[in-house]
């Protein structure tokens, strides 16, 4: 096989002049395979370092890594996350959009992979106006108000199978179960990302739902 220790050997027995040694010999064979061993060692690493040396085929350890010289500690991987989806959602992020209320809908919908209820209590297309429509009592639109400028209320969606949502809470006479920190990191992601998409200086005011 291409940079195995027979691979590399027999590239030293072509680099030898011709006749001068017997293709038979066992002292000569040792000493080549010897160094094609070395020599195999030192391809096998080189095709490794290659390998983590772009972010696209990293994995592993070099894969964590990678994420945190760009994140830090912002984007870590979670309990048990294959490489593949890890990847992806570092990917993601390094070429997220920011700043926009569509940047916050894009970045909730691929973390939870359900879109948030976003309501600005200063957008008239939110709270509905006179000859604007979408407005109903009870029904659609929102009081709105000047008051509260560049803040924003939203609703945020725990992803199926997230949470903890089927165990009943202490001495209720549920399902019971231990609940554990992972199925409850989902919570702290979505305010990590809700704080890093949203524009400086306004208030995202928000509650997590299933």
């Amino acid at each position: 096989m291409l940079g195995d220790a027979d691979d590399m050997a027999s590239r030293l027995w072509r680099v030898l002049p011709n006749n001068w040694f017997n293709q038979t010999s066992p002292l000569l064979n040792g000493v080549l395979t010897g160094l094609g061993t070395g020599w195999a060692a030192v391809y096998a690493l080189i095709s490794a370092v290659r390998g983590v040396a772009r972010i696209t085929t990293s994995t592993g350890a070099f894969l964590d890594s990678a994420a945190y010289d760009f994140f830090g500690t912002a984007l870590l991987r979670w309990p048990n996350e294959t490489d593949a989806a890890y990847l992806t959602r570092v990917q993601q992020e390094m070429l997220r959009p920011r700043g926009t209320r569509a940047a916050v809908v894009l970045a909730l919908s691929e973390l939870t992979g359900k879109m948030p209820i976003i309501f600005e209590p200063a957008l008239t297309s939110d709270t509905g106006g006179y000859t604007l429509g979408g407005v109903g009592y009870g029904a659609a639109g929102g009081y709105g108000s000047l008051m509260l400028p560049f803040q924003a209320f939203i609703t945020a969606f725990r992803p199926v199978g997230g949470g903890i949502a089927q165990i009943a809470g202490y001495d209720t006479g549920g399902y019971l179960a231990y609940g554990n920190l992972p199925a409850l990191q989902i919570d702290s992601q979505i305010f990590a990302t809700i704080e890093a998409t949203t524009p400086i200086g306004t208030i995202a005011w928000t509650r997590i739902s299933n």
